[in-house]
């Protein structure tokens, strides 16, 4: 039988794009323009993010060795074009994302994933998507609606930490790399 001391504390963490609040501001006024309020449960504005590489529970050391893999990420800065409401039926989530993803992001997200498999990670095999969820437990597909385009001028991406609370999750950058 394991004891409390003999567990490894971990964090569960992701890459992504983080938005400073006014942007996160202006991105959670678009969302509330596209979607009635009787859709599904809005992620917080200060929650707002769109995630790069989706980790799970990291303990001290591989945390270590993935903020070594990040730093050694070349992809230059880029602007992300936020042009259209999306649906994924499975998770139930409406998000926001765009039409054309930049080379730029391409390249940040296969080096993460790349970085992450020399840290022991399994990378996500699928191709990219772009999204920035906006709403969960959206039961149906709100229809595509237009979107004012949104740019994004993205010069860094971060570590962030998704902890539970009692009310709910709430996500925390760890650490910043420049692009």
């Amino acid at each position: 039988m394991s004891h409390p001391k003999d567990a490894v504390e971990t964090q569960r963490l992701f890459f992504a794009l983080w938005p400073d609040p006014v942007l996160q501001e202006r991105l959670a006024q678009a969302a509330a323009a596209l979607l009635p309020n009787d859709i599904g449960r809005r992620v917080r504005e200060n929650n707002l993010h769109c995630t790069l590489v989706f980790l799970g529970a990291v303990s001290a050391a591989q945390r270590l060795c993935l903020e070594d893999a990040a730093a050694l990420v070349r992809a230059g800065p880029f602007t992300l074009t936020l042009d259209r409401l999306g649906y994924f039926r499975r998770p139930q989530v409406a998000w926001l994302g765009c039409t054309t993803v930049p080379a730029a992001l391409q390249s940040l997200v296969t080096g993460l994933r790349y970085g992450v498999a020399t840290c022991g990670f399994t990378p996500e095999q699928r191709p990219y998507e772009v999204h920035l969820t906006v709403a969960r437990k959206v039961r149906r597909d709100p229809g595509r609606m237009p979107l004012l385009p949104i740019g994004w001028p993205v010069q860094q991406f971060a570590l962030v930490e998704s902890i539970s609370e009692p009310d709910g999750m709430n996500y925390r950058p760890l650490r910043y790399w420049d692009l």
